[in-house]
């Protein structure tokens, strides 16, 4: 019974000894090796046992890969810890400080006769095997809150709401890594990811720069690409990609992302050139965005054209060039930007409704068309103005008017 106690608990150490001489052999109690993922340059190994030990002539240690020596060590040393107790023997192995090939198992083996105990040199070690792996990747990533919880806001900096990445692992960023934010599958904002490490562990979370709120219901993701965060010391072990997925919890509305102006670049013909739409906040495009003409029934699509930020107005604009399009005196047209088309880029993480922009014949078209409620006053670049100066040309209710 003494005997089975013994060997379990060997096995709970992850040290293999052969026993060729039974109980007496010297059999370590700990190994610095073998009880987590392996990373570090092969520098140094060691082996702690009870009581004193000493060095014998011959002693021997190498590493070893499917039964071939991959590695050997360059010294061998041995000291003793004597306190008021106890004494404690320490075998350490120096090795050159290569880096061994990922995703392998290893073994490091102690070849027998290498030791003996301090006060009985007839007591010597069996050989001594201790199993250690280093991974392919970082392994699989955990939280500090659990998947699919709901989030309601988030604000500067970490820990503030989003969850913490962790790994079993101590991590280093690769270049400028960043979190990408997924709303219901729609990519709409990058938040950098600060990526670094404590005692045996990696941790990454998003540096939030301003307040967010998470629209009630709706399903996020925020997802760590791969290749964002390496192991300390292995620039080949990296993250695989990881992605926690929570719902929003914010009750009160949040104000809809609409243009307040759109701008039909025409000369009053029958063609159609570019569409400009303003916008009050930042603003990006989703990927493949379009802007789409039906025809007024909106029975049929007539033709979309790729929608791209307008940097050449001094605002916040999109705009879709449809090339002289010819409009036909007898239908009307509808321009429309789809759902999910625009996504605001500062503050709550919110996208466009799908919108109808109503275009009549040539005689029909309008230079400007508000999509603002509450008939607010803006200038011809497209910002709000809460007091206009006397003798500048504005726009309200989709009409344009000099300021008397």
């Amino acid at each position: 019974m003494k005997k089975s106690s013994f060997t379990f608990i060997l096995l709970l150490t992850g040290i293999i000894p052969c026993l060729a001489n039974g109980s007496d052999a010297l059999v370590p109690e700990s190994c610095n090796v073998g009880n987590r993922p392996f990373t570090s340059p092969l520098s140094s190994v060691y082996f702690n046992f009870s009581g004193g030990i000493c060095l014998l002539e011959g002693a021997s240690a190498t590493v070893e890969c499917d039964g071939v020596t991959v590695a050997t060590a360059s010294d061998i040393e041995v000291s003793n810890h004597r306190g008021e107790e106890r004494t404690q023997g320490t075998l350490l192995l120096t090795f050159d400080g290569q880096l061994l090939p990922k995703g392998e198992s290893y073994t490091v083996c102690v070849a027998s006769g290498s030791i003996a105990r301090e006060d009985n040199m007839e007591i010597q070690n069996s050989r001594i095997e201790q199993k250690f792996d280093i991974p392919e990747n970082l392994g699989k990533v955990r939280f500090d809150i659990e998947d699919d919880s709901v989030i309601a806001s988030v604000s500067d900096s970490g820990y503030h709401g989003f969850p913490a990445f962790y790994w079993g692992i101590e991590t280093e960023p690769i270049g400028k890594p960043y979190f990408i934010l997924y709303r219901e599958g729609v990519p709409v904002r990058e938040i950098p990811a600060h990526i670094t490490w404590d005692w045996d562990l990696g941790q990454a979370y998003a540096e939030v720069r301003e307040t967010m709120n998470f629209e009630q219901n709706v399903h996020f993701t925020l997802t760590l690409p791969a290749g964002s965060a390496h192991a300390m010391h292995r620039e080949d072990i990296v993250n695989e990609e990881a992605s926690f997925s929570f719902i929003g919890g914010y009750t009160d509305p949040l104000p809809s992302l609409n243009y307040s102006q759109c701008y039909l670049f025409t000369d009053h013909s029958n063609v159609l050139n570019e569409v400009t739409f303003i916008y009050h906040t930042p603003i990006q495009l989703s990927e493949n965005a379009m802007i789409q003409l039906w025809y007024a029934d909106r029975s049929e699509l007539i033709m979309e054209v790729p929608a791209y930020i307008n940097t050449n107005i001094n605002c916040f604009a999109v705009s879709a060039d449809f090339e002289g399009y010819e409009l036909s005196s007898e239908k009307g047209y509808t321009l429309v930007i789809p759902e999910e088309t625009i996504i605001a880029d500062y503050g709550d993480p919110i996208v466009n409704h799908r919108c109808y922009i109503p275009v009549s014949d040539a005689s029909g078209i309008n230079s400007v068309f508000v999509n603002d409620s509450s008939f607010s006053t803006y200038d011809l670049k497209g910002y709000k103005v809460t007091a206009p100066v006397p003798g500048k040309i504005y726009v309200r209710n989709g009409k344009t008017f000099i300021c008397r």
